[in-house]
Protein backbone atom coordinates (compact mmCIF):
# COMPACT_ATOMS: atom_id res chain seq x y z
CA UNK A 1 0.00 0.00 0.00
CA UNK A 2 2.02 3.04 -1.22
CA UNK A 3 -1.12 5.66 -0.61
CA UNK A 4 -2.14 5.60 -4.24
CA UNK A 5 -5.10 3.97 -6.05
CA UNK A 6 -4.15 1.71 -8.59
CA UNK A 7 -6.42 1.74 -11.60
CA UNK A 8 -7.01 -2.49 -10.34
CA UNK A 9 -7.99 -1.27 -6.82
CA UNK A 10 -10.32 1.24 -8.60
CA UNK A 11 -12.22 -0.92 -10.67
CA UNK A 12 -12.27 -3.61 -8.33
CA UNK A 13 -13.83 -1.06 -6.05
CA UNK A 14 -16.08 0.67 -8.08
CA UNK A 15 -17.42 -3.07 -9.18
CA UNK A 16 -18.35 -4.17 -5.79
CA UNK A 17 -19.87 -0.46 -5.22
CA UNK A 18 -22.29 -0.68 -8.26
CA UNK A 19 -23.22 -4.29 -7.31
CA UNK A 20 -24.43 -3.56 -4.33
CA UNK A 21 -26.63 -0.69 -5.11
CA UNK A 22 -30.07 -1.38 -4.91
CA UNK A 23 -32.72 0.67 -6.79
CA UNK A 24 -34.10 3.26 -4.47
CA UNK A 25 -37.01 2.53 -2.27
CA UNK A 26 -39.68 5.12 -2.51
CA UNK A 27 -42.10 5.45 -0.06
CA UNK A 28 -45.08 6.30 0.02
CA UNK A 29 -46.45 9.63 0.78
CA UNK A 30 -49.12 8.75 3.61
CA UNK A 31 -46.49 7.25 5.66
CA UNK A 32 -43.37 8.81 4.60
CA UNK A 33 -43.79 11.82 6.78
CA UNK A 34 -44.41 10.47 9.93
CA UNK A 35 -42.70 12.21 13.20
CA UNK A 36 -39.73 11.07 14.46
CA UNK A 37 -36.60 11.65 16.98
CA UNK A 38 -33.19 11.33 15.94
CA UNK A 39 -30.56 10.50 18.65
CA UNK A 40 -27.63 12.57 16.82
CA UNK A 41 -23.56 12.32 17.56
CA UNK A 42 -21.60 14.79 16.56
CA UNK A 43 -18.77 17.36 16.95
CA UNK A 44 -18.68 20.99 16.97
CA UNK A 45 -16.13 21.74 14.61
CA UNK A 46 -16.27 23.76 10.97
CA UNK A 47 -16.99 20.32 9.69
CA UNK A 48 -20.70 19.53 11.31
CA UNK A 49 -21.63 22.93 9.14
CA UNK A 50 -24.35 21.41 6.87
CA UNK A 51 -26.08 20.13 10.10
CA UNK A 52 -25.87 23.21 12.05
CA UNK A 53 -27.45 25.20 9.29
CA UNK A 54 -30.29 22.29 8.89
CA UNK A 55 -31.21 22.96 12.22
CA UNK A 56 -30.71 26.36 12.80
CA UNK A 57 -32.54 27.13 9.26
CA UNK A 58 -35.78 24.27 10.85
CA UNK A 59 -35.16 22.37 7.77
CA UNK A 60 -35.52 18.94 10.32
CA UNK A 61 -38.93 20.46 11.45
CA UNK A 62 -39.76 20.64 8.41
CA UNK A 63 -39.70 17.30 7.67
CA UNK A 64 -41.47 16.32 10.81
CA UNK A 65 -37.64 15.10 12.65
CA UNK A 66 -36.70 16.27 16.18
CA UNK A 67 -33.22 16.19 16.45
CA UNK A 68 -31.64 14.90 19.85
CA UNK A 69 -27.99 15.68 19.48
CA UNK A 70 -24.92 14.85 21.72
CA UNK A 71 -21.71 16.57 21.57
CA UNK A 72 -18.43 15.04 21.17
CA UNK A 73 -15.06 16.34 21.22
CA UNK A 74 -14.64 13.83 18.76
CA UNK A 75 -16.68 11.61 16.39
CA UNK A 76 -15.21 8.91 17.24
CA UNK A 77 -15.78 9.20 20.64
CA UNK A 78 -19.38 8.53 19.62
CA UNK A 79 -19.09 5.19 18.18
CA UNK A 80 -19.39 3.18 21.32
CA UNK A 81 -22.77 4.88 22.06
CA UNK A 82 -23.78 3.85 18.84
CA UNK A 83 -22.81 0.32 18.80
CA UNK A 84 -24.88 0.69 22.11
CA UNK A 85 -27.75 2.00 20.70
CA UNK A 86 -27.86 4.78 22.69
CA UNK A 87 -27.58 6.96 19.54
CA UNK A 88 -29.42 6.21 16.11
CA UNK A 89 -27.29 8.04 14.21
CA UNK A 90 -23.57 9.81 14.24
CA UNK A 91 -20.32 10.84 12.23
CA UNK A 92 -16.94 10.13 12.34
CA UNK A 93 -13.75 10.31 10.75
CA UNK A 94 -12.45 7.50 8.39
CA UNK A 95 -10.10 5.06 11.24
CA UNK A 96 -8.96 1.98 11.89
CA UNK A 97 -10.99 2.42 15.16
CA UNK A 98 -14.47 2.93 12.98
CA UNK A 99 -13.30 -0.13 10.32
CA UNK A 100 -12.47 -2.36 13.83
CA UNK A 101 -15.88 -1.53 14.76
CA UNK A 102 -17.63 -2.42 11.54
CA UNK A 103 -15.84 -5.55 10.82
CA UNK A 104 -16.53 -6.65 15.31
CA UNK A 105 -20.31 -8.12 13.26
CA UNK A 106 -22.19 -4.74 14.65
CA UNK A 107 -24.49 -4.55 12.11
CA UNK A 108 -22.98 -1.11 11.50
CA UNK A 109 -22.72 0.92 8.17
CA UNK A 110 -21.87 4.54 6.68
CA UNK A 111 -24.35 5.61 4.67
CA UNK A 112 -23.49 9.24 3.92
CA UNK A 113 -20.38 10.72 2.83
CA UNK A 114 -19.56 13.77 5.16
CA UNK A 115 -16.86 15.58 3.87
CA UNK A 116 -13.66 15.05 2.01
CA UNK A 117 -10.00 16.78 1.05
CA UNK A 118 -10.68 18.17 -2.08
CA UNK A 119 -7.94 20.32 -3.71
CA UNK A 120 -7.61 23.54 -2.16
CA UNK A 121 -10.59 22.68 0.03
CA UNK A 122 -8.35 20.21 2.93
CA UNK A 123 -9.25 21.32 6.51
CA UNK A 124 -5.70 19.36 7.77
CA UNK A 125 -3.19 21.85 8.02
CA UNK A 126 0.53 19.95 8.68
CA UNK A 127 2.13 22.35 11.53
CA UNK A 128 6.12 22.32 11.23
CA UNK A 129 8.45 23.52 13.75
CA UNK A 130 9.87 27.28 13.32
CA UNK A 131 12.79 25.00 13.05
CA UNK A 132 11.95 22.85 10.26
CA UNK A 133 10.09 25.76 8.41
CA UNK A 134 14.13 27.64 8.38
CA UNK A 135 15.53 24.46 7.20
CA UNK A 136 13.06 24.57 4.15
CA UNK A 137 10.15 22.16 5.11
CA UNK A 138 7.55 24.41 3.27
CA UNK A 139 5.59 21.92 1.06
CA UNK A 140 5.12 18.43 0.76
CA UNK A 141 8.18 17.63 -0.56
CA UNK A 142 9.12 18.93 3.14
CA UNK A 143 9.02 15.43 4.29
CA UNK A 144 11.97 14.73 3.45
CA UNK A 145 13.62 16.75 6.37
CA UNK A 146 11.08 14.87 8.68
CA UNK A 147 13.73 12.15 9.23
CA UNK A 148 14.66 11.38 13.40
CA UNK A 149 11.60 14.35 14.07
CA UNK A 150 9.10 14.02 16.63
CA UNK A 151 5.51 13.75 15.34
CA UNK A 152 2.79 14.82 18.07
CA UNK A 153 -0.01 12.52 17.44
CA UNK A 154 -3.39 12.22 19.00
CA UNK A 155 -3.68 8.19 18.93
CA UNK A 156 -3.38 5.37 16.68
CA UNK A 157 -5.59 4.57 13.36
CA UNK A 158 -6.01 8.07 13.37
CA UNK A 159 -6.55 10.35 10.13
CA UNK A 160 -3.36 12.26 11.77
CA UNK A 161 -1.29 8.81 10.86
CA UNK A 162 -2.57 8.24 7.91
CA UNK A 163 -1.75 11.56 6.06
CA UNK A 164 1.56 11.57 7.91
CA UNK A 165 2.80 7.98 6.53
CA UNK A 166 1.53 9.08 2.73
CA UNK A 167 3.97 12.32 3.35
CA UNK A 168 6.88 10.50 4.79
CA UNK A 169 6.14 7.68 2.13
CA UNK A 170 6.02 10.09 -0.97
CA UNK A 171 9.49 11.54 0.65
CA UNK A 172 11.43 8.73 0.37
CA UNK A 173 10.99 7.79 3.93
CA UNK A 174 9.68 5.09 6.49
CA UNK A 175 7.71 5.11 9.36
CA UNK A 176 10.05 4.09 11.44
CA UNK A 177 12.54 7.04 10.49
CA UNK A 178 10.44 9.25 12.67
CA UNK A 179 9.72 9.28 16.36
CA UNK A 180 6.09 9.13 16.75
CA UNK A 181 4.91 10.64 20.18
CA UNK A 182 1.52 9.18 20.93
CA UNK A 183 -1.27 10.16 23.00
CA UNK A 184 -0.83 13.97 22.62
CA UNK A 185 -3.29 16.35 22.05
CA UNK A 186 -2.76 19.58 20.62
CA UNK A 187 -2.49 21.40 24.52
CA UNK A 188 0.43 19.39 24.64
CA UNK A 189 2.00 19.15 21.10
CA UNK A 190 1.69 22.91 20.82
CA UNK A 191 3.90 24.15 23.71
CA UNK A 192 6.79 21.80 22.71
CA UNK A 193 6.42 22.70 18.77
CA UNK A 194 6.95 26.49 20.37
CA UNK A 195 10.35 24.85 21.97
CA UNK A 196 11.11 22.98 18.60
CA UNK A 197 10.32 19.64 20.67
CA UNK A 198 8.08 18.29 18.90
CA UNK A 199 8.90 19.10 14.43
CA UNK A 200 5.49 17.61 13.16
CA UNK A 201 1.74 17.89 13.89
CA UNK A 202 -1.76 17.51 12.10
CA UNK A 203 -4.02 20.32 13.16
CA UNK A 204 -7.48 21.04 11.39
CA UNK A 205 -8.35 24.66 11.23
CA UNK A 206 -8.73 27.43 12.83
CA UNK A 207 -6.62 26.04 15.50
CA UNK A 208 -3.68 26.15 12.59
CA UNK A 209 -3.87 29.23 11.64
CA UNK A 210 -4.08 30.22 15.46
CA UNK A 211 -1.09 28.43 16.24
CA UNK A 212 0.75 30.30 13.21
CA UNK A 213 -0.52 33.87 14.29
CA UNK A 214 0.85 32.95 18.33
CA UNK A 215 4.63 32.13 16.42
CA UNK A 216 4.30 28.62 17.58
CA UNK A 217 4.97 26.70 13.96
CA UNK A 218 4.29 27.24 10.44
CA UNK A 219 1.64 25.34 7.87
CA UNK A 220 3.55 23.78 5.61
CA UNK A 221 1.40 21.64 3.59
CA UNK A 222 -2.28 20.36 4.01
CA UNK A 223 -3.77 17.13 3.85
CA UNK A 224 -5.39 17.87 0.29
CA UNK A 225 -2.10 17.52 -1.29
CA UNK A 226 -0.89 14.56 0.53
CA UNK A 227 -4.21 12.88 0.13
CA UNK A 228 -6.13 14.40 -2.68
CA UNK A 229 -10.02 13.78 -2.32
CA UNK A 230 -9.68 11.67 0.78
CA UNK A 231 -12.59 10.93 2.13
CA UNK A 232 -12.47 12.66 5.93
CA UNK A 233 -15.86 11.41 7.16
CA UNK A 234 -18.63 9.69 7.09
CA UNK A 235 -22.68 9.24 8.48
CA UNK A 236 -23.25 5.71 9.78
CA UNK A 237 -25.91 3.80 11.37
CA UNK A 238 -26.92 0.89 12.20
CA UNK A 239 -28.55 -1.44 9.32
CA UNK A 240 -31.32 -2.32 11.76
CA UNK A 241 -32.38 1.59 11.75
CA UNK A 242 -31.26 2.36 8.56
CA UNK A 243 -33.92 -0.65 7.42
CA UNK A 244 -36.44 0.05 10.17
CA UNK A 245 -36.38 3.94 9.67
CA UNK A 246 -36.01 4.34 5.98
CA UNK A 247 -38.46 7.30 5.30
CA UNK A 248 -36.71 9.25 8.56
CA UNK A 249 -33.08 8.33 7.20
CA UNK A 250 -33.92 9.67 4.02
CA UNK A 251 -35.60 12.83 5.14
CA UNK A 252 -32.56 13.79 7.30
CA UNK A 253 -30.65 13.02 4.61
CA UNK A 254 -32.45 15.31 3.00
CA UNK A 255 -31.99 18.31 5.41
CA UNK A 256 -28.10 17.49 5.21
CA UNK A 257 -28.18 18.27 1.48
CA UNK A 258 -30.00 21.10 1.95
CA UNK A 259 -27.30 22.45 4.57
CA UNK A 260 -24.21 21.00 2.22
CA UNK A 261 -25.34 23.23 -0.45
CA UNK A 262 -25.77 26.29 1.50
CA UNK A 263 -22.91 25.30 3.62
CA UNK A 264 -20.83 24.93 -0.24
CA UNK A 265 -21.77 28.13 -1.36
CA UNK A 266 -20.81 30.10 2.00
CA UNK A 267 -17.19 28.62 1.46
CA UNK A 268 -17.51 30.70 -1.37
CA UNK A 269 -18.94 33.96 -0.56
CA UNK A 270 -18.51 34.00 2.63
CA UNK A 271 -22.78 34.69 3.76
CA UNK A 272 -23.22 36.79 6.70
CA UNK A 273 -25.91 34.75 7.73
CA UNK A 274 -24.26 31.15 7.48
CA UNK A 275 -21.20 32.35 9.55
CA UNK A 276 -23.03 33.69 12.11
CA UNK A 277 -24.86 29.98 12.37
CA UNK A 278 -21.14 28.47 12.27
CA UNK A 279 -20.42 30.68 14.98
CA UNK A 280 -22.60 29.73 17.32
CA UNK A 281 -22.51 26.62 16.83
CA UNK A 282 -18.77 26.29 17.50
CA UNK A 283 -18.12 29.25 19.83
CA UNK A 284 -15.94 30.74 17.72
CA UNK A 285 -16.58 34.65 16.02
CA UNK A 286 -17.86 34.95 12.49
CA UNK A 287 -14.10 36.70 11.91
CA UNK A 288 -12.64 33.81 12.51
CA UNK A 289 -14.88 31.34 10.62
CA UNK A 290 -14.25 33.72 7.70
CA UNK A 291 -10.31 33.62 7.75
CA UNK A 292 -10.66 29.92 7.19
CA UNK A 293 -12.79 29.64 3.65
CA UNK A 294 -12.46 28.24 1.59
CA UNK A 295 -10.76 25.35 3.49
CA UNK A 296 -13.98 24.00 4.81
CA UNK A 297 -13.81 20.43 3.91
CA UNK A 298 -15.34 19.82 0.46
CA UNK A 299 -19.45 18.26 1.11
CA UNK A 300 -20.74 16.32 -1.74
CA UNK A 301 -24.50 18.11 -2.21
CA UNK A 302 -25.73 14.64 -2.97
CA UNK A 303 -23.50 12.46 -0.18
CA UNK A 304 -21.99 9.95 -2.55
CA UNK A 305 -19.03 8.63 -1.28
CA UNK A 306 -15.43 8.58 -2.92
CA UNK A 307 -15.60 5.00 -2.24
CA UNK A 308 -12.33 4.03 -3.48
CA UNK A 309 -10.95 6.51 -1.08
CA UNK A 310 -12.87 4.41 1.65
CA UNK A 311 -11.45 1.39 0.52
CA UNK A 312 -7.94 2.24 0.05
CA UNK A 313 -8.23 3.67 3.73
CA UNK A 314 -9.39 0.61 5.00
CA UNK A 315 -6.91 -1.94 2.94
CA UNK A 316 -3.94 0.68 4.69
CA UNK A 317 -4.96 -0.10 8.08
CA UNK A 318 -5.42 -4.00 6.97
CA UNK A 319 -1.97 -4.52 5.38
CA UNK A 320 0.35 -1.63 6.72
CA UNK A 321 -0.15 -1.72 10.21
CA UNK A 322 -1.34 -4.36 13.35
CA UNK A 323 -4.39 -2.19 13.83
CA UNK A 324 -7.05 -4.07 11.83
CA UNK A 325 -7.78 -7.84 12.35
CA UNK A 326 -10.08 -8.65 10.20
CA UNK A 327 -11.47 -5.79 6.78
CA UNK A 328 -15.39 -5.37 6.10
CA UNK A 329 -16.12 -6.48 2.41
CA UNK A 330 -15.97 -3.62 0.17
CA UNK A 331 -19.57 -4.13 -0.82
CA UNK A 332 -21.18 -4.00 3.16
CA UNK A 333 -19.29 -0.57 3.98
CA UNK A 334 -21.54 1.95 2.31
CA UNK A 335 -25.55 1.59 1.97
CA UNK A 336 -26.65 4.26 -0.11
CA UNK A 337 -30.65 3.86 -0.36
CA UNK A 338 -30.95 6.57 1.52
CA UNK A 339 -29.03 9.10 -0.17
CA UNK A 340 -30.46 7.88 -3.45
CA UNK A 341 -33.95 8.27 -2.35
CA UNK A 342 -33.08 11.70 -0.94
CA UNK A 343 -31.14 13.30 -4.13
CA UNK A 344 -34.13 12.05 -6.08
CA UNK A 345 -37.05 13.67 -4.01
CA UNK A 346 -35.16 16.96 -3.48
CA UNK A 347 -34.61 16.84 -7.66
CA UNK A 348 -38.26 16.29 -8.04
CA UNK A 349 -39.89 19.20 -5.38
CA UNK A 350 -37.55 20.94 -2.89
CA UNK A 351 -39.06 21.61 0.36
CA UNK A 352 -36.15 24.18 1.67
CA UNK A 353 -36.28 26.17 -2.19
Amino acid sequence: MTGKTTRRAVIHGAAAFAAALAAPRVQAQSDFMEPVRIRMGYAPYISAGPYLIAEAKGYFRRLNIEIVPTSHVDGSLSLPALAAGELDVTGATISAGLFNLMARGLGIKLFMERGRESPGMGSNAILVSNELWERGFRSKEGYRLARGQAIGISSRGSVAQYIHTLGLEAAGLKPDDVDWRWGMAPNTSLPLMRQNRIGLMNLPLPGAYAAQNQGIGRVATWSDELAPGMVLACSLASERFLRERHSAVVRFCMAIMQGNKEFMAAARDGNPEILRILADGTRLTPEVIDSTRPRWTDMQIDGMPNLPSIVEQQRFWRERTDLLARSVPDDQIFDTRAIREAWQRLENSNPFA
